[in-house]
């Protein structure tokens, strides 16, 4: 997904879009999630003429003594935009927002670039109840894929039905050959498919940042 921000335009395009969401929540600071967040919400910042800072990943330990949470502006006290690159279960989102409340700060809403909750086993309390905009869903992902060739329809169609049906880590489906346009794959479903694995999806904010 951190690809989207090697183009300026698709940049600045998602920040007008942020920025947007931004003003009709009432938003003083943008706050970048430690690190995939951090590109989108200083370009949010720039298109809503707000001021920018950054919370650091849970846990983390720096270069200085006490590495303080966030860095940037002062939020303390002020409604901020979290931002982040996708949020699945929300645990990340959780964390940020705890570590940002720590330091006196509001987080009054959720910006990503990909919204995963539609297949995530479970969201927590804290995501599933902040306001919460996205660019696109997990499953308009893979229909858009599907529909610019990059994903096989057979296994598109799988690996939607592995998501949203939970098949278990034991299915035998995903051993199957997967028959495709072009003919059976060398392999089963589990390896073939580049969206999905049989294990469960993680938050990406755990993952990846």
């Amino acid at each position: 997904m951190e690809s989207a921000y090697a183009d300026p335009q698709l940049l600045r395009d998602l920040g007008v879009r942020g920025g947007r969401f931004a003003a009709d929540i009432g938003v003083e600071i943008v706050v970048g999630a430690e690190t995939a967040g951090v590109p989108l919400a200083a370009s949010i910042s720039l298109a809503a003429k707000l001021p920018f800072a950054f919370v650091r990943k849970p846990g983390y330990r720096g270069h200085e003594i006490d590495e303080p949470p966030v860095r940037g502006a002062d939020v303390a006290g002020r409604r901020v935009l979290l931002v982040d690159d996708a949020i699945s279960t929300g645990t990340s989102v959780e964390r940020f927002a705890a570590s940002l409340a720590g330091v006196g700060a509001e987080v009054v809403g959720v910006f990503v670039l990909v919204d995963m909750r539609d297949v995530a086993d479970t969201v927590s309390p804290v995501a599933a109840a902040l306001p919460t905009d996205a660019v696109s869903t997990y499953l308009q992902v893979l229909d858009l894929a599907t529909a610019n060739g990059l994903l096989d329809p057979t296994l598109h169609k799988l690996t939607v039905d592995a998501m949203v049906n939970r098949w278990s880590d034991d299915d035998p489906r995903w051993d199957l050959m997967p028959v495709t346009a072009d003919g059976p794959l060398p392999l089963p479903l589990r390896e073939a498919c580049p969206f999905v694995g049989a294990s469960k999806l993680a938050d990406i904010g755990d993952s990846r940042g």
